[in-house]
């Protein structure tokens, strides 16, 4: 009996241990960041602010209305440090980690009826990178200060 009691005890204390690790004493962990930098190739900038207003605003716009995501935002980056920096960042605003997940699986059928079909959606894609080349990629959790 005693065996039993000191494995459960030791698994609860492995179960709360990752728990009480997970939380910091200087933040609190807030919502999740996608920022995605874009390097617009020569000419094609008109080309990539109309792809913008007509394809991603509609689309994102309804990701916000369904609760996919909280916001978005786009930034210029005004000085080039090298040849193959980033033109424009992209930010999206996701309420958790959760909401990763749910915007692959509803977030298509919402991108879908705005292109009509999944196969001219695919296209879309396609003639993208004749716009844009993407230079980085990443997602940052925000933190609150304590």
């Amino acid at each position: 009996m005693k065996k039993v009691l000191s494995v459960v005890l030791f698994a609860a204390t492995l179960l709360t241990a990752g728990a009480a690790t997970a939380q910091s004493p200087n933040y609190n962990s807030g919502p999740v960041w996608r920022v995605v930098y874009y390097s617009i190739k020569p000419g094609q900038g008109d080309a990539f602010w109309k792809d913008i207003r007509d394809h991603f605003r509609p689309i994102y716009d309804e990701f916000k209305k369904a609760g996919l995501i909280s916001d978005y935002k786009f930034f210029t980056n005004p000085v080039s440090d090298h040849p193959n920096d980033w033109d424009v960042a992209l930010a999206i605003l996701y309420p958790n980690w959760a909401a990763l997940d749910e915007l692959d699986a509803k977030g298509a059928t919402i991108a879908t009826k705005h292109y009509g079909s999944r196969e001219a959606m695919i296209e879309a894609g396609k003639r993208r990178t004749e716009l844009r080349e993407v230079v980085a990629n990443h997602l940052a959790r925000e933190v609150m200060l304590k």
